[in-house]
């Protein structure tokens, strides 16, 4: 466990840049895809900062927009469900903008496509931070029980696609 303690410490005094960490523990596709991610946001002036070991938060007008973290293979890490060499974009509180803020998501909640890769990234709780058995939510109108949130691992292509409409719809419910 004296490893990972010095990790968590390590990173807390340098505050590693996303990058540094993706060409580190993630390979090929997942590599490039996580690569071209952080890219687009520091092209949109969303700026990925150091939250906690491997984790990055990301904020629009102050209000927190995603998360992004990558899993380590180091003994005894806190994986948040997440295997060693994947990565996830973690959208808190979608169900809540999706509920209060529907005009927001549209048009992609008429599309029959967006709306399943939207409860085919739903995410079921794992038990990984004592949380367990999880909790209730709705998502484009459809109930879901013992999840832990909504995060999108190890995105494709399409999977960065929808990622970044999502992330547009949020951020309009910011400015309102």
């Amino acid at each position: 466990m004296p490893e990972v303690q010095s990790l968590a410490k390590e990173q807390q005094k340098m505050k590693p840049q996303i990058e540094d960490i993706i060409n580190e523990l993630l390979e090929s596709e997942r590599r490039q895809h996580a690569l071209d991610f952080v890219a687009w946001l520091r092209g949109n002036k969303l700026t990925p900062r150091w939250t906690a070991t491997n984790a990055w938060g990301v904020k629009y007008k102050g209000k927190n927009l995603i998360s992004i973290r990558i899993g380590d293979s180091a003994p005894g890490s806190v994986h948040y469900g997440l295997n060693s060499g994947s990565w996830h974009i973690g959208h808190w509180y979608l169900d809540y903008f999706l509920d209060n803020f529907a005009d927001a998501f549209e048009p992609l909640a008429s599309c029959e496509i967006f709306k399943a890769f939207v409860w085919s990234n739903v995410q079921y709780c794992k038990g990984c931070m004592g949380c367990r058995p999880g909790a209730s939510a709705i998502f484009f109108g459809k109930q879901f029980d013992f999840i832990c949130n909504y995060r999108i691992e190890n995105p494709d292509v399409n999977g960065l696609k929808y990622a970044k409409q999502l992330i547009e719809c949020k951020k309009k419910v910011f400015v309102l």
